[in-house]
């Protein structure tokens, strides 16, 4: 079974989400399994203390190198030494996490440890000697990664087959196969008429193949105007 753990001072967020949706559905398939290392196990002192000051001067807390790495020896003794592993760092500097990393890592049989980051940072040494890539959900802060980290893992999960009680629901999502890689078109259900406006007449009609072609200029249309830059790949 594939492991996917989470280095982080609040643990209690990654056990909570993981009881939900495609954690839920990959761990019960025995696909892969979801756990947490609680950073402050692994505590320079008796007080918990997993960070310090910058060195240089400037604003925050850096976490040390000394205790994440004691941290991610736990996390690969867990998972298995003999075991492939991936170590990622959630982080505003990293590379724009993409359906398209989603896709490789779904393909990867890597287990994955992601550093959830906290404070001002992480101490660079530990990225540089330990960290296997760094990523970032977009240009924005979070106050820490364990959500960020959560939803990277999270889309790539749904990716695994046998982890979606439909595979074509992946495939028909925004950036799949099914769309080209264009935006997904819009939705429609019960009731006919709300608020007076009509569910279109073509997905009343029962003719597959109009349907098809109607989502297809649909999602050609809402990427043309929201995200031009898919239609130049």
């Amino acid at each position: 079974m594939r492991q996917i753990s989470f280095i982080t001072i609040h643990p209690k967020i990654i056990e909570a989400y993981k009881v939900f949706g495609v954690f839920r559905s990959a761990e019960s398939k025995a696909i892969a399994s979801t756990f947490a290392i609680d950073l402050r196990d692994y505590a320079a002192d008796k007080h918990g203390s997993v960070d310090d000051t910058p060195y240089g001067g400037g604003d925050g807390m850096v976490l040390r190198p000394d205790c994440l790495n004691q941290a991610l020896e736990a996390a690969r003794a867990k998972i298995g030494f003999e075991k492939s592993i991936k170590v990622i760092s959630t982080s505003p500097t990293g590379k724009l996490w993409t359906q398209e990393a989603a896709k490789q890592f779904s393909n990867s049989n890597d287990s994955v440890v992601f550093i959830c980051g906290r404070f001002a940072g992480v101490d660079q040494r530990f990225l540089d000697s330990c960290v296997d890539e760094e990523y970032s959900l977009g240009d924005v802060v979070y106050a820490g990664g364990e959500l960020p980290a959560l939803l990277m893992a999270e889309s790539f999960l749904r990716l695994v087959p046998g982890v979606l009680g439909d595979e074509q629901s992946a495939i028909e999502d925004s950036f799949g196969m099914g769309l080209q890689g264009l935006l997904e078109y819009p939705s429609y259900t019960r009731p006919v008429e709300w608020q007076g406006q009509k569910v279109p007449d073509i997905l009343l009609s029962g003719d597959h193949k109009a349907i098809r072609e109607w989502r297809l200029v649909q999602s050609t249309i809402k990427t043309r105007e929201r995200r031009p830059d898919l239609l130049r790949k």
